[in-house]
């Protein structure tokens, strides 16, 4: 029994010296951001081009045509630790469902004119999790798509309250909006600050992440006199899955005319590069076409596919078509093929932005 604790103890002595022996790999410095990004940095810088085909419920068609469009985000930090920040977006279109303007080739004109400011906001972060906005905001939607709720190149100028302190109010985002969605054929802001001496829109929402694969959020909506309740739950799966992501959404209208509708969502992998996406929305009558320009009102299939072609470069391909309805719809049948340069992406490669 002695000999056996004695080579116990020689045994545990010699791992010590072994462990003792072999450092711990060091973990890798963060490399220190460019000494720009102390006061001015880019959160978007995309230029694209793309060929549209669009068809009406009437068999007409209505565009079919190459246009371009820029998305531009940036921000200004007042203090080392960004806390208050002026942040701006300067898109290309004319509308606030279009970031597009037309190239000329195809239909209609080359438009070289249609570059506005839409959104220009002060952000103030006074505690840790607690966040102020003021101006033409960006639409907040948790776990919402432009598909169903407001477009992605639209805007609420107004402001913003969020609270982002899941320990203390459960939630992940707790966010309230108070502002007006108008002049939707004015996108330039300098034209449209007299919109908010009528404020029209209220928003509350929430957002939650359960898991790692499930999340969630929830929102009530009054713009003008409707009131819209919306949800959405994003599952998000591991490698190797049928599906690698999974999306419902679903709307009600409370005012009259009551409607409700949904879209589902399906993504995954098909080769190591290319994504595919394809799903299925239904979206009334009378919902108000300011939802995403490539869906608008119907029901309807779409699919989508995003391609890496190299470093900054991608392409990405989408289709739709609708379903008969005894109302018009303006996008029955709709293409696009769309090719997009990260800007961004080719500027920090520089290690100066």
């Amino acid at each position: 029994m002695r000999r056996i604790l004695l080579s116990a103890v020689l045994l545990l002595a010699s791992c010590g010296t072994v462990a003792a022996q072999t450092p711990a790999k060091p973990t890798p410095a963060r490399a220190p951001e460019p000494p720009l990004r102390r006061w001015f940095e880019f959160q978007q810088f995309v230029l694209s081009t793309r060929y549209r085909f669009i068809s009406n419920s009437a068999d007409v068609t209505t565009s079919n045509h190459m246009q371009y469009r820029e998305q531009i985000r940036f921000r200004f930090n007042v203090d080392a630790k960004k806390r208050y920040t002026l942040n701006a977006g300067v898109f290309t279109g004319t509308q606030y469902i279009a970031s597009w303007n037309n190239l000329g080739p195809g239909t209609g004109d080359f438009d070289g004119k249609s570059h506005y400011m839409r959104q220009l906001y002060v952000s103030a972060t006074p505690v840790t999790g607690l966040e102020g906005q003021i101006g033409s905001l960006f639409v907040s939607r948790g776990e919402q798509t432009e598909y169903s709720s407001y477009d992605d190149d639209g805007w609420v100028a107004g402001g913003r309250v969020s609270v982002r302190r899941p320990k203390s109010f459960y939630f992940d985002e707790l966010s309230l909006t108070r502002g007006v969605v108008a002049s939707t054929t004015t996108p330039n802001l300098w034209k449209r600050w007299d919109d908010l001496d009528d404020l029209n829109y209220t928003q509350v929402l929430a957002a939650k992440r359960f898991t790692p694969v499930v999340a969630a959020s929830m929102d009530y909506t009054k713009h003008g006199k409707t009131d819209t309740l919306r949800a959405a739950m994003s599952l998000r799966f591991k490698a190797g899955s049928p599906l690698s992501a999974l999306r419902w959404e679903q709307y009600a209208r409370f005012s009259e005319p009551d409607a409700a509708g949904f879209v589902v969502t399906a993504e995954r992998p098909v080769t190591k590069w290319v994504r595919l996406q394809g799903g299925y929305a239904t979206v009334d009558e009378r919902y108000g076409g300011l939802n995403a320009d490539r869906i608008q009102r119907g029901r309807r299939v779409f699919a989508i596919a995003n391609v890496p072609i190299h470093g900054p470069l991608s392409a990405s391909v989408f289709a739709t078509h609708a379903l008969d309805a005894d109302y018009t719809i303006s996008n029955k049948t709709r293409f696009d093929a769309v090719l997009a340069w990260d800007v961004l992406n080719s500027l920090r490669s520089t290690g100066k932005f």
